[in-house]
């Protein structure tokens, strides 16, 4: 089987359209786009607002060091998903010091149970990860990055829920 042949497409409920990956792991689909933002910065939220884009929930990830505020595209994923700072020392602070506020990273929902042996794969492949293990993000869920030194220049975001993972 060809890489190209585990490429797919799938539709949402509400006619969504979007790509699915599907390797021996399981599936991969895009999930979110993460856009980086100082505190207090609506500009960004004023202009989703304008073009319809809906307000999701906020949630503060002190781990991360961010507030993440979700904006919601009509249908299913992929999202926006807006990471404002709150803590100036934290890896988001850091990266808009260096390259200033926009796209962070692209985030992929990994089929439940699939993120530790995906990360193991990665590794042995030569992709450097930012986590040895993954830890806590947002809405409950397990995270690893792909370094974008070895990505091509992208900071790619693994994701799986977090009760996929038992220890």
């Amino acid at each position: 089987m060809t890489e190209e042949s585990n490429w797919g497409t799938a539709t949402g409920d509400d006619g969504s359209f979007f790509f699915v990956y599907d390797n021996l792991m399981g599936s991969i689909t895009l999930n979110h786009i993460g856009i980086a933002t100082a505190p207090g910065n609506a500009q960004l939220s004023r202009l989703f607002t304008l073009l319809g884009i809906t307000r999701g929930a906020t949630e503060a990830v002190p781990e991360q060091g961010v507030n993440v505020h979700f904006f919601n595209l009509p249908g299913h994923a992929p999202h926006l998903e807006l990471l404002e700072v709150e803590d100036p020392e934290g890896a988001v602070a850091k990266f808009i010091q260096k390259r200033g506020p926009g796209i962070h990273h692209l985030s992929f929902s990994i089929d439940p149970g699939g993120l530790d042996p995906l990360c193991s794969k990665l590794r042995s492949e030569g992709f450097q990860l930012i986590y040895d293990t993954p830890k806590r993000g947002a809405q409950n869920m397990r995270i690893n990055f792909i370094h974008p030194g070895t990505s091509g220049g992208v900071l790619i975001e693994l994701m799986e829920t977090a009760d996929a993972h038992q220890n």
